[in-house]
């Protein structure tokens, strides 16, 4: 690399040199990250002008719109700042961000991202077993981006105006028609609502059930407490034992309203039984109430067939929610309720003042990729990948032999890893020393309970080989 000054458009600017790497990193991230480096090591002096967009693009030779994206990214974060008609400088006092911060952003996040919103936790170790990650190699992207061009070409007025506020009823009624197929519901595409996910739906239940208590699963799903407490909506912490919600519990509260993973509970792994599904159900009758049902990741059930919905034995009393967050990609956020009768005229009076937050152009794609079949061979191919993923985790852990008990195995993306000689504080130490990322079980709980000696850990998001590196560190970790 080399570090000289020109003279252009008023004045000298720094000018230098970098070689750009063949990887999957954007070239705006290795460009940003250059020049990050270089103000960080005093290599770019305080106060330095830079070069302008078009005068760094066409010296690098790479698009001016590569140079504006890390620009704008080294503005948001205050290592440079802007002067009027003057260009761009090295802030005085650049704000040092973690460096884990952006290297960790994916390409599809663009530019500007807003400092605010970055990840300033300590950098992930390198074999990260984050129960939210998913498999993005196996994405199939040839099909998708056929199907958007396809889109494109025949719909392109329609992509342009204005979409029904319940979402494409195209993309509704393959909705209506998988549920109907796969997970024993019977819903018109009438009563489906697509929404920007699923934190967005809980907002929107809260809106339709006005001056209800909802109670929620704990441990469980953090989101839907934040999500109704920044709403101001009361709310109550329900506990959960190993038949999923505890529904006695649930009566000695004033909740009239639910969340639950009836199918898959989040994160202990419990399915709830028949008969405390319909003790639930009995409940929500006997209350005038709701249950909303998170069937997030039902799809994904390794040893059995899965688990019918809880949708299915009562269409009027419970509100279905799903995502192709865990099928596809989180990214796409495409999520969707389905109502009963009851609240839909509610639903379409207040959705009436709302546009929907998903695009035309990704709704009539997934509404491709579903009616196609492409959808139903990706989950099964998945199904696949994931199990033979759990395997090997699974296997890996095998030396450390009746020390450590593993539950969830059946269905979902992740496990429960107990070793009961192990306080979990120490668990997640010693593996972090190892370099394995693994996660308590009580910061899924609303307030902290004794020491469980539990973590808990996902394969979704790495590949076999990698889950074998990681199981033997973490047999080395615990051994």
């Amino acid at each position: 690399m080399s570090l000289t000054h020109a003279s252009f458009g008023g004045g000298e600017a720094l000018l230098f040199s970098m070689s750009f790497a063949r990887s999957k990193t954007p070239l705006y991230l290795q460009l940003y990250r250059r020049i990050r480096e270089g103000i960080e090591s005093g290599e770019f002096a305080p106060g330095e002008k830079l070069p302008s967009k078009r005068r760094l693009a066409e010296h690098l030779q790479i698009s001016q719109f590569t140079v504006e994206n890390a620009y704008t990214q080294l503005l948001s974060e205050g290592y440079i700042r802007t002067a009027e008609r003057r260009g761009y400088f090295v802030e005085d006092a650049p704000v040092a961000v973690p460096r884990a911060a952006l290297d960790s952003v994916p390409p599809s996040l663009g530019s500007g991202v807003p400092a605010a919103l970055q990840d300033r936790r300590e950098p992930p170790p390198p074999f990260d077993l984050a129960t939210n990650a998913v498999d993005t190699e196996h994405f199939p992207y040839s099909v998708w981006s056929r199907l958007v061009r396809e889109r494109i070409r025949d719909d392109g007025a329609r992509i342009l105006s204005a979409i029904h506020p319940q979402g494409d009823l195209e993309l509704r009624t393959q909705i209506a028609r998988y549920l109907r197929e796969y997970r024993g519901v019977a819903a018109r595409p009438d009563q489906i609502v697509v929404g920007a996910g699923t934190e967005y739906l809980i907002g929107g239940i809260a809106e339709l059930l006005p001056g209800a208590v909802f109670g929620y699963e704990n441990p469980g799903y953090g989101q839907i407490r934040r999500v109704l407490a920044g709403r101001g909506v009361p709310a109550v912490p329900i506990g959960v034992d190993d038949g999923g919600l505890d529904v006695d519990a649930l009566g000695r509260h004033s909740a009239s309203a639910v969340f639950v993973t009836p199918s898959n509970q989040f994160p202990t792994s419990a399915v709830m039984s028949i008969g405390r599904r319909r003790q639930l159900l009995e409940w929500a009758a006997n209350k005038s109430g709701y249950v909303i049902e998170d069937d997030f990741d039902s799809e994904f059930r390794h040893e059995l067939k899965p688990i019918p919905a809880l949708k299915s034995l009562d269409s009027e009393r419970v509100i279905y929610m799903n995502s192709f967050g865990k099928t596809l990609a989180p990214s796409l956020r495409i999520a969707y309720l389905v109502l009963p009768d009851e609240l839909l005229e509610r639903s379409r009076e207040r959705l009436s003042a709302y546009s929907c937050t998903v695009s035309e152009l990704e709704q009539l794609t997934l509404a491709s990729f579903i009616e196609r079949g492409h959808y139903e061979r990706h989950l099964a191919k998945m199904k696949v990948i994931y199990r033979g993923r759990r395997d090997v985790l699974v296997s890996g852990l095998a030396p450390l032999g009746e020390r450590l008990e593993i539950r969830g195995k059946r269905s979902g993306l992740h496990l429960l890893l107990t070793m009961p000689e192990l306080a979990e504080t120490k668990m997640v130490e010693r593996a972090r020393a190892q370099g394995v990322g693994v996660y308590p079980l009580t910061s899924k709980y609303e307030s902290t309970p004794p020491e469980t000696h539990t973590v808990l850990v996902g394969y979704a998001g790495m590949g076999e080989a990698d889950l074998a590196e990681a199981a033997r560190r973490l047999c080395a970790a615990w051994g």
